[in-house]
């Protein structure tokens, strides 16, 4: 049975699909380099900057690499490269 998450865009990513979109996971999860490419595959707009690798993911308000898991229930967000002085 597939749960769904909501996966926040942050920055520029909010620009095509507002904050948030919704994808469809299933019970054991799904690894950051797969949410990408789900995330790719059911918001297009959003395919070109995610396959640019620069676009970094966020589980639980941590910053995990692309093989980490995510599962119903986290908070999954992803975040353009940001600068500041």
């Amino acid at each position: 049975m597939n749960k769904s998450i909501d996966v926040e865009l942050c920055g520029k990513l909010a620009d095509s699909y507002g904050g948030s979109v919704t994808l469809d996971i299933s019970q054991d999860g799904l690894s950051v380099r797969e949410l990408f490419a789900a995330v790719s595959s059911a918001y297009p707009l959003l395919a070109p900057v995610l396959a640019g690798g620069r676009i970094r993911a966020c589980v639980n308000e941590v910053i995990v690499p692309d093989d980490a898991m995510i599962h119903h229930g986290d908070a999954a967000a992803l975040f353009p490269p940001v600068s500041g002085g």
